[in-house]
Order: structure tokens, then sequence, then C-alpha cells
């Protein structure tokens, strides 16, 4: 993996007015700025975008302090493709209670193409995040033992005992797979030694249920013997029983038809009894088909003779009618007169109050009037209203009283329709009813006198089939007297038969139980059989689990890869230290040592080598050890990527350099340039002020008020 660019908003120290950083602008840089300004951070958000994981214990503690939200954007390459990774995170929202919420966490994956960057993010972020291990072919564990030197970690595996170092080593090299392995491996040796006491107690069952065979086999000759004799006891009770059944069967039969005889005497009487109910009801019918018949034109004239009646009223109805719009017309002619009489008088009153005003001229022709004149036609017109006057109250008198007249005659007319309406509709309906009843009669007589010939041949019938009926009840009941004897005699006969059966039954119960055992005994045998190839295939298998757990041990595969490691370790790391110190130094180390007692143990001892000779990794000073963390780091680092199957073009320390005088400053920035054509990208983390000049880019970071930011000098 190469980065080609880093751009971040929000993330740890860093705010959202930060440069993006591009890293196709150097080989080799140094990333210098004092302690607490961000360097490391820029690391982290390296590792969190591509693998979501940081220094710190959870994402949100990531977020810059006061936002809600980050976000890291980092371009990089593998082989001939470049990639884009884009990963964001959201605080969750603040409870009522004062809690945090589930954030939201996004993270996207995109390829170059000709056309820009084009999406290849997973359906989840989890598949998302395979696909960016898949394309490195290097996951986190991997990247920091390898490409990244970490403050504090370069030293891990020199500082610990000898004891510990193939631990640590181990860990290194990912070795805890075997150990899995091991695990695993003794877990189903475990499980193999329980299947093998299971297999084993089975057995044992097994061969203690089969030793009753013999007993079963004995049991089933005795059983057949005295199933056949108690069979044909069986044969010999059933012939009887069927016998008696049949006879107690014939007599329940004749019983059945002594009931059935009954019934039908019974159900004979009932017919009688109805018979007897419709002669009579055709009887009353025909009685009163009679008398409809007898009285239908006395009736008939009567209803006529109203109708007559009603038709005198009518003609009563018609004069009334007339007079009734007479006093109408008279009504309207009134109240027209008087109308015009009202106007006539309010004009003369017009004409009167006009004269009264001492007006000169006449009020129709405009002539001039003296006072003579104008009385005399105000004299004039009071007697014209006086006569108009008296010819309108007599006019309103009238009317008053014909229209009382009126509304009696409209109130008797109106009674005398309702009279002749309502009266005319029942005779008119009555000589319907009469004319109906009369067909009804003379058509339904002859029908009921024949019906009442027909029940009274009927009840004759009956009544001779009933006699009959009472002889047969008599004979069935002298041939049923034996049905008692019978009964007892089926009853015995069956208990005997029962009995009998029930031993039968017993027996062929017994019969079947000893079949199944001996069927058992059968399928036992052959369970033993498959006990005895599965014991001996679990003991095959639980052998091949305990060599395995042996092969996986730390003294099997995980010695053996260590072994082989080691001369590539001591040889690239000679190659560096050799460089740092102009050769006068060397390291060799020792997977054994012999013991005061002269046995062998496993140790992990770095012997170091220079002109004062040979003594132990723990007797170096500072300097000195500093130097040969360095080279093993590296060494272990190239190691790590080449067993990882990843290439490692990118090489990141972030080490303290304090440690180091001033020449092994000089010596280790000579050795980071020896390396250099290792790798294509190689960028070194310091805060210490000379060796800012030892690199030939500085990416200085400084702190200010709004956030961490950096610059490429």
């Amino acid at each position: 993996m190469i980065p080609i660019k880093l751009a971040l908003r929000n993330f740890m120290c860093y705010h959202d007015n930060v440069p993006s950083l591009y890293f196709d602008s150097f080989h080799v840089a140094c990333l210098c700025g004092d302690n607490g300004n961000g360097k490391s951070a820029l690391l982290d958000a390296i590792t969190w975008a591509l693998w979501g994981k940081a220094r710190a214990k959870s994402d949100d503690d990531l977020i810059h302090l006061g936002e809600g939200e980050m976000e890291v954007e980092f371009e990089f390459a593998v082989g001939q493709n470049s990639y884009r990774v884009l990963r964001k995170r959201t605080k969750g929202k603040l409870t009522k209670g004062g809690l945090r919420g589930t954030g939201q966490s996004i993270l996207e994956l995109q390829i170059a193409t000709p056309q820009g960057y084009s999406p290849i993010t997973g359906n989840t972020i989890g598949e998302t995040q395979r696909k960016i291990i898949e394309i490195q072919r290097m996951d986190y564990e991997t990247f920091i033992n390898s490409a990244l030197l970490l403050q504090g970690r370069a030293d891990e595996f020199s500082m610990k005992r000898p004891g510990e170092r193939k631990e640590v080593l181990a860990n290194i090299l990912g070795l805890s797979l075997y150990d899995d392995l091991e695990k695993l491996a003794k877990d189903q040796s475990k499980e193999k030694e329980i299947q093998q006491r299971t297999r084993s107690d089975d057995l044992a069952r097994i061969e203690q249920q089969l030793e009753q065979k013999g007993k079963y086999e004995a049991e089933l000759q005795e059983t057949q013997a005295a199933l056949s004799m108690i069979s044909s006891e069986v044969e010999k009770q059933e012939s009887a029983l069927a016998t008696l059944r049949q006879t107690r069967e014939a007599l329940k039969y004749r019983d059945e038809q002594y009931k059935e005889i009954g019934r039908q005497i019974e159900q004979a009487n009932q017919q009688l009894h109805y018979l007897d109910i419709r002669a009579e009801e055709h009887r009353s019918k025909i009685e009163k088909y009679k008398k409809v018949l007898s009285s239908y034109e006395e009736d008939l004239a009567s209803t006529r003779a109203r109708l007559d009646e009603l038709t005198k009223l009518e003609r009563d109805l018609g004069e009334r009618r007339e007079r009734a719009e007479e006093l109408s017309n008279r009504i309207h002619y009134l109240s027209s007169t008087n109308v015009q009489l009202k106007k006539e008088m309010e004009e003369l009153k017009s004409k009167l109050d006009l004269l009264g005003q001492g007006e000169a001229e006449c009020p129709l022709c405009g002539t001039e009037l003296g006072v003579e004149g104008r009385e005399r036609i105000m004299v004039n017109y009071e007697a014209q209203g006086q006569e108009k006057g008296d010819a309108y109250r007599t006019n309103l008198s009238e009317k008053q009283q014909k229209e009382g007249e009126l509304t009696n005659l409209r109130q008797e007319v109106s009674k005398l329709e309702t009279t002749i309406t309502t009266e005319r509709s029942q005779c008119e309906r009555r000589a319907e009813v009469l004319e109906r009843e009369r067909t009804e009669a003379e058509r339904s007589l002859p029908q009921e006198q024949e019906a009442l010939a027909d029940a009274q041949k009927a009840v004759e019938d009956l009544r001779a089939a009933l006699r009959e009926n009472t002889e047969k009840g008599k004979a069935i009941l002298a041939e049923m007297e034996s049905l008692p004897r019978i009964e007892d005699e089926f009853n015995q006969a069956e208990k005997s038969y029962r009995e009998l059966k029930e031993q039968e039954r017993s027996l062929q119960d017994k019969l079947v139980e000893i079949q199944t055992n001996l069927r058992r005994c059968a399928q036992l045998e052959m369970e033993r059989q498959e006990n005895i190839k599965a014991l001996q295939s679990v003991a095959e298998e639980k052998s091949v689990y305990d060599e395995l757990a042996t092969a996986f041990s730390k003294k099997g595969i995980q010695a053996m890869i260590i072994e082989s490691a080691l001369p590539e370790i001591e040889e690239e790391a000679n190659r560096l230290l050799g460089r740092m110190t102009d050769n006068r130094m060397h390291l060799k180390i020792e997977s054994q040592r012999d013991t005061k007692k002269g046995d062998t143990i496993e140790t992990l001892e770095i012997k170091i080598s220079d002109e004062l000779g040979t003594r132990n990794y723990e007797l170096f000073s500072g300097g000195e050890a500093f130097r040969v963390n360095f080279a093993l780091r590296i060494a272990l680092s190239k190691l790590l990527a080449r067993r990882a199957g990843a290439p490692l073009p990118t090489l990141i320390i972030d080490e303290g350099f304090g440690t180091q005088d001033s020449t092994g400053r000089e010596k280790l920035v000579e050795a980071i340039n020896s390396i250099q054509d290792d790798f294509q990208k190689i960028l070194v983390i310091t805060h210490i002020e000379e060796l800012k000049d030892a690199f030939p880019v500085r990416i200085e970071v400084t702190k200010t008020e709004e956030g961490s930011t950096f610059s490429l000098n």
C-alpha cells in the first residue's frame, strides 16, 4: 500500500480547516513538530480510514472536541490500481436523560478509472472492510507490526526476557493461529476420549443384554406350542357361539317384527283418529258451502239496495256543490265591489282634503271656485262618500254571511263525499266477496263430498288391517317364549369365548414380546459390531488429534517457523546494523541454551558483538540498544510483510531518537537513507529540531487556537 492523499475534517486535534496531505510529492519525508501537536494523529487518521482502528477506545473519542461528526478521506495505490476510502462518523443524539444514543458510521470504497473514481462499496460496512483488507492483503495488526513502527514498540521484542522473546516473536509472526489449532486439536482429542468411554459403556451394556438371547429362544418354543393349543379351543368355541348367535338373532328379528306390528297398529289407530277428524271437517265444510249458496241471493239484494241509496245521495251531493259554487261566486263579486268602493271613497277623501285646505280651484277641472261653490262641491262629495260607505258596509255584511254559509256547506259536501265513497267501496267489496264465496262453494262442494266418501272408505280399510295385524302379533308372541333361554345359553358361551380369547391374546402378546426381544438381540449384535469398529476409528482419530496437538504446539510447527525465521531476521538486522555502526556491531539470535545441569532449554537470546567482544543485549547502552532495536524492528517488518504475502513499499517510523547522540542520529539517518531504495515511501516522525534538515522534505505540524495544521516544506 502506497499513500497518495490524506484529507481529514474534525479528526482528533485537527478541525475543519486542514489542508490535504499529498504523498506523491516526496519519497522520504520527516513529519516533525513539538510533542502533542498532532504528528501521530495523522497516522491514526490513516489507520482509522483503512481499518476503523486508532489509539482511542471508541470512534466518538476521535471526534474533535465540540463537534458532532468527523470524516477522513484517504487515497492509496496497490499495484497498478489506485483506491479512495472515505470513512465518516456521527455522534448519537443526546436523550432527555442526558445519555447519548447510538452514533452512525459510513464507509465508502472507490477505485480509480479513466472516467474518475467509481464506487465498489459493499452492502455493509463489514463487507466493505473485508474488501479493503483483501486489496491490501494486510490487516491492522499486520500493518502496525510491519509498515508502522509505533512509539514505544521498537524495543518491544528486544526488551523482553529471553524466555519471553519467543512469545513476542510468535505474536509478531501471527503464530497464535497455531495455538488456536493446538487447542482445537486437544479439544477434539478430549471429545474423542469421551466418545471412547461412551462407546465402551455402550458395548458393555449391549453384551450384557445379549446374554439373555438363549432364554428368549427357549421361551419362544414354549409359547408357540401353548398358543397353538389355545387357538384350537377358540375355533371350537367360535363355532358354537355362531350357532347360538344365529338362533338369538332370528328370535330378535321376530321381536322386532312384533314391535313393528305394534307400531303399525298404533299408527293405524292414529290414522283412524285423523280420518275421523278429516271426515268431520269435510262435513262442516259441506254445511258451510250449502249455507253460502242458500243465502247468496238475499245478501246480494241487500247490497244492491244500499247502492241505489248511495246513488240518490250522489244527486243530493251535486246540488250542494252547485249551491257552494254560487256562494263562492257571490262572495268574489262582493269582495271585488268593495275593493272598488274603497278606492272611490279614498279618492273622495283626497278631494275633500284639498278643498278643506282653502284651494279656490276645482280639483277636477281647475276652474276658480268661490266659497259657495267650494262648499257645494264638498257637500256633494260627502253625500257620495256616505252613499258609497253604506254600500260597502252592506256588501261586507252580506259577504260574511255568505262565507259562513259556504263553510258549512263545504263541510256537509266533504262529509257526504266521504260517506258515499266509503259505503260504495264497502258494497262493491261485499258484492265481490259474495260472488267469490258462491263460486268457491259451487266448486268445492262436490270435492268435499267426494273427500268425505274417500275418508269413510279409508276408515273401513284401516279397521280391516288392524284386525289382521292383531292376529300376526299373537302368533309371533308365542314364538318368542324361548328367547330368555337362548339368551342365557349365548351369554354363557360368549363368556367362555372371551376367556379363551383373552388367554390367546396374552400368549400372542408374549410371543410378540419374545420376538421383539430376539429382533432386538439381532440389532444389538449389529450395534456391537458397529461399536467395535467405531471404537477402533475413534482411537485412530484421537491418535491423529494428539499428534496434531503436538505438531501445533510451541515445540512443534511454531518452533520450526521461528527457527526458519531467525536467519532471515539476523541477516536483515545485521545488514542495517552494519550500515548504522560502520560494521562495528553484529548480532546473533540463539534459540537454545545449555543449562548447568547439561540440559537444553528453549530461549531466544540476543548476542551482540562489537570491538569489545560479545555481550547480551541487556548490557548495551541506550543509543547502542536503540540501533539494535531499530535494525531488529525493520527486519521483523520485512519478514512479516513477506510472510503475509503483501509487499512492503511504505515504512512509517514513529519512534523517538532522543537516546541517540549526534553521531548515532547521523548513523540512523544514514541507515534510513540506506534502506530508502527498499521502500517507495518512508515517513519519519520526530520532534528533534536537529533532525529536520536531515531529510529532503519536512511536514511541519503546528497547533493553533483553531486546532492542529501542517505545511509541506
